[in-house]
């Protein structure tokens, strides 16, 4: 089920909470540079000579920057170009002057213009462009060793791994843990997370302590091993020493030890309890435990590691004052009052001045949307909506499942709208599907009726969505779909259930091929179309259902035996609570059709394994294929190197797995002989980044190239004979295919990433020959010959008139992109600094990549 921020925002009529409001999510993506800052850069033609620059614009380690009194800007990479802070020449002792054509325009006044520069801007860190403008969260990689404090003592630490990095949320597992420790998702600004080291530069009272249960480290040997072996490992991916330091400050908080004060209670983040201040460590950290658990809480973990601003320790009255549900301790059997507790327990309030002052975010309001981390269970985050404020504290509700839990405003377990998609991880959302239409008026009633008496009525058919769903279905979007479909008529109710069945998969378009059958069918049955949408193409196959309704059971179970889960996962009986095949307890590889496989090996085609031939000890010179053209029945000469596709077999479809693995063996075989210069490209003394690496990144493999050459070579193979009336009809046709048409080896991913058959492919010699000129841009426009002489209308009229590119070419005229910076962006940057879809990203890409080479082979030589 798709799900679109922008349309649930306007169904539901409501606004999503500021983004600026989420400062640890701002703080990940912030560098250290801003636009306005200044820099002593090197000179264009004297790389010894330097001046002051102010900064433009940011775009991640591509700065556009201006010289002190010039009128242009341009670009710069600081990741390969000598710059510095202010102040750098003259500690360092290097000529620092403007340049000749700033010199020749301005004169003597160029001291005043610098003067007024330095007053007004502000210096460029250190760090900052040390870390080549990375943000903290392209910093951290995995395999990094972090250093995470004890939830109860704040001088006890533990080292642990980063598994994965989710924009700043690091998923953690402590050294040498077992099961008694699970894994943690903490974000990287979380105080309790500090460099590797830290504890070990500090001393006494920081120390190391295994903080399972049992400290299997208590031996003195077995912790030297373990740190020593942590030690070995962190060299393999150094941790900077900057990127996790606490930029908290805490003031000394009041609290004395046997304070009564109210907590939320952390096991379900919904009522407040009495507690009691049972530790001072020090000036700062105090720890607060729950009264119910004063005996064992270091086994429940019921307990705060407090210091004076913590969001959830709070004065006693505040659960009252705010109508937040309170639960009163187990030794009081009556109503509770804590006048009457205080003196039975021989304690004290603490007073109000000890809790710092919290200064509250104005622009959150009821009924904004965000999203929000499962407080229970952090793997999951849910579309969130805000039910009410108390003071520093929110009421969230988490969609679909109706939890309610508080959480502090500034906690970072809440995330901004969008901020899932930006990192790609799943995000648990409710159920969007247009509502049920009224009842029937009393007309469709009676044709109702009348269709029960006949043998082609069916009752319900349940989802049990607690059964085992097997390797193909998600239990999340099953558990979206309605409790049941029907009652009506059998075909529509059968039909409508595997269309809910498909929509629920992980890969709906492979699951609607693996139940097409071809031929007519079986006695007792009938085929029905189905269809199953894959990003913007709808793909349609013949499946057989059952003709009568006493063979629904057998259908259904059948069904779910393929889709190797619970043979009730779907069927007319409703099974709530517990599954007659006990589908929970069992082992579930029983259910997996005699396999414990769950997907596909890798170097498999139709769920079979490769068999590895053995290499050919002369390869053969491809020969010429002859093929018939289907317009005026001439034979023409077939180049399979000019991007031709070799006909099919009678008989054979000519998108079939089987036609298409051949040739792309073929394809592959030739392929491999072929030379391509090494791209090494420099552009006025910066270095261009790393294309192939970053393509290589977004798993542009040799297999993805090889799979959109078959599908463009096939498009310009049938586009230059189609009539107008063919285009218009194969143009329509697109938007629904054939499943049998998609090759097993063709992956959901690579379908959105069809080239347009007009652009030539990078994969093509020919257009990279030398002194060849831009043969895809003739009738076009007219450019400078040289890519990097190209100004910002030259870019946006090429962009302009790309069949694939044309929507952004606007965009990168706002964003005044010349030839220059136009080769040097890469998929990162045009992802995350100008704002585009993964689509059109790539698409750009493609672009790029073919103006790169164009300049590689006929301009580079010579500059």
């Amino acid at each position: 089920m798709e799900f679109d921020w922008n349309n649930y925002l306007e169904d539901n009529k409501s606004v999503a909470v500021p983004e600026e409001l989420f400062s640890h999510v701002e703080l990940s993506l912030h560098n250290g540079i801003k636009q306005g800052m200044l820099l002593e850069v090197c000179h264009k033609n004297n790389p010894d000579v330097y001046w002051i620059a102010e900064i433009t614009m940011v775009c991640g380690h591509l700065l556009r920057i201006k010289f002190i009194g010039a009128e242009t800007d341009f670009w710069c990479d600081i990741s390969n170009t000598k710059v510095h802070p202010l102040g750098w020449c003259g500690k360092y002792d290097e000529l620092i002057e403007p340049p000749d054509e700033i010199n020749d325009r301005c004169g003597d006044s160029i001291i005043e213009i610098m003067k007024k520069a330095l007053v007004v801007g502000q210096s460029v860190s250190m760090e900052a462009l040390n870390n080549k403008g990375l943000s903290p969260i392209d910093r951290i990689k995995i395999g990094m060793k972090v250093e995470i404090q004890n939830s109860l003592d704040p001088y006890k630490y533990w080292i642990a791994t980063v598994h994965d990095n989710i924009g700043g949320r690091l998923l953690v597992r402590y050294d040498g843990a077992d099961d008694d420790l699970p894994q943690l998702w903490l974000f990287f600004s979380n105080p309790r997370i500090s460099t590797f080291g830290s504890v070990t530069n500090k001393g006494s009272p920081w120390q190391f302590k295994y903080p399972g249960k049992v400290n299997k480290f208590s031996c003195k040997n077995k912790l030297s091993a373990q740190l020593r072996q942590s030690a070995e490992e962190s060299i393999k991916e150094p941790t900077p020493s900057d990127l996790f330091q606490a930029n908290q400050t805490y003031e000394a908080h009041s609290f004395s030890t046997g304070m009564k004060v109210e907590a939320l209670n952390p096991e379900d983040m919904k009522t407040i309890q009495p507690a009691t201040v049972t530790k001072i460590f020090n000036n700062l950290h105090f720890l607060v435990v729950f009264d119910d658990h004063l005996e064992d809480y270091e086994d429940t973990r019921m307990a705060w590691l407090c210091d004076s601003m913590h969001p959830y320790i709070y004065p006693i009255g505040f659960a009252q004052q705010n109508n937040i549900p309170f639960k009163q301790p187990k030794t009081c059997k009556d109503n509770f009052d804590w006048d009457e507790y205080l003196a039975d327990t021989s304690s004290v309030p603490a007073p109000e001045y000890c809790f710092g002052k919290k200064d509250l975010l104005k622009d959150i309001k009821p009924d904004m949307k965000l999203e929000a981390v499962n407080p229970l269970n952090q793997e999951e985050i849910h579309v969130a909506n805000i039910e009410r404020i108390a003071e520093h504290m929110v009421l969230v509700e988490l969609l679909p499942i109706g939890e309610k839990f508080w959480y502090s405003q500034d906690s970072d377990l809440l995330l901004p709208v969008g901020w899932c998609d930006s990192n790609n991880y799943e995000l648990h959302i409710p159920d969007v599907s247009p509502k049920e239409v009224p009842k029937d008026p009393p007309a469709a009633k009676k044709v109702r009726e009348e269709l029960k008496t006949t043998e082609e009525w069916c009752d319900r058919i349940f989802f049990n969505y607690k059964c085992y769903a097997g390797p193909s279905i998600s239990r999340n979007k099953l558990s979206q779909l309605p409790k049941h479909v029907g009652p009506g008529p059998l075909s529509l109710v059968l039909k409508e259930v595997l269309n809910k069945i498909i929509s629920a998969s992980y890969k709906p378009a492979k699951l609607l091929k693996d139940w097409e059958t071809e031929g007519p069918p079986a006695e007792g049955m009938r085929l029905e179309m189905l269809r199953a949408k894959l990003k913007t193409s709808t793909y349609h196959a013949y499946v057989p259902v059952v003709t009568s309704p006493d063979q629904v059971v057998s259908f259904c179970r059948s069904v779910c035996v393929k889709l190797q889960g619970c043979p009730v996962l779907f069927g007319p009986t409703h099974y709530p609570d517990v599954c007659p095949n006990n589908c929970q307890n069992v082992d579930k590889s029983t259910f997996h059709n005699g396999t414990e496989r769950r997907g596909r090996p890798k170097g498999s085609v139709n769920g079979r394994r490769k068999k590895k031939k053995p290499v050919p000890e002369k390869r053969q010179e491809p020969q010429p294929i002859e093929t018939e053209n289907p317009k005026d029945g001439e034979f023409v000469e077939s180049e399979h190197s000019a991007g031709s596709t070799p006909p099919s077999e009678s008989g054979t479809r000519p998108n079939s797995p089987e036609s298409l693995t051949d040739y792309k063996r073929n394809t592959r075989r030739r392929r491999d002989a072929k030379n391509f210069p090494k791209m090494e490209m420099k552009t006025r003394g910066a270095k261009l980044p790393n294309f192939a690496l970053q393509m290589k990144e977004s798993h542009w493999n040799k297999k993805d190239v090889e799979t959109i050459y078959n599908n463009s070579c096939a498009k310009k193979q049938t586009h230059d004979s189609d009539t107008e009336n063919e285009t218009n009809e194969s143009s329509s046709n697109s938007r629904d295919k054939n499943i049998s048409d998609v090759s097993d080896s063709e992956e959901p991913e690579l379908k959105k990433l069809k080239f347009s058959f007009d652009d030539p492919l990078p994969t093509d010699n020919k257009m990279f020959e030398k002194d060849l000129p831009m043969a895809w841009l003739k009738g076009k426009t007219k450019l400078a010959p040289n890519p990097l002489h190209w100004t910002v209308d030259d870019v946006y009229n090429y962009l302009k008139n790309t069949e694939d590119c044309k929507l952004v070419a606007e965009k990168m005229k706002q964003e005044e992109i010349d030839g220059q910076a136009f080769i040097m962006l890469d998929l990162d940057i045009i992802r995350d600094f100008l704002h585009m879809k993964k689509e059109f990203a790539i698409q750009l890409c493609k672009h790029i990549t073919m103006i790169r080479w164009y300049y590689v082979i006929n301009f580079e030589e010579n500059e």
